[in-house]
């Protein structure tokens, strides 16, 4: 079904727009405020606590890591600072609409899990603390 033209009168030409603030204006009231503001929404950490369930896999050094509702993105940065630890054999992840997202790992003999899951999120937050510093020049 075709929509109907609008009439003449329903329709409206102008739009307000707010006034233009200009860099140099030395009196502008919110300028300190959104300063203030910025800064506090960048210095605010607010950290997401995961749902984690580790198990053992078919073989003694085969883990897996069950980690609910993460996306590839994090998945996939997780498996990238897993392969190059020491005492790693192998790492992927599978997602499916079923099950949370899984990490398979593989260690070598003699190795805990615990501590190379230490060692990956910890490689994973300094990298991430470069991103932002990064970030935070380019602003």
């Amino acid at each position: 079904m075709a929509k109907k033209p609008a009439k003449e009168e329903d329709l409206d030409d102008t739009i307000e727009l707010p006034p233009k603030i200009s860099e140099d204006d030395d009196d502008d009231e919110y300028s300190d405020e959104e300063e203030d503001y910025d800064e506090e929404i960048i210095e605010k950490k607010d950290y997401k606590h995961l749902k984690l369930e580790l198990t053992k896999g078919l073989n003694e050094n085969d883990h897996i890591l069950l980690i609910e509702g993460q996306s590839h993105g994090f998945c996939n940065a997780l498996v990238k600072q897993l392969l190059p630890l020491k005492g790693v054999t192998s790492a992927a992840y599978r997602i499916t609409t079923i099950k949370p997202p899984e990490i398979f790992i593989r260690l070598e003999e003699g190795y805990k899990i615990t501590d190379i899951l230490f060692e990956a999120i910890e490689s994973l937050r300094r990298e991430t603390q470069e991103v932002e510093e990064i970030f935070k020049k380019l602003m």
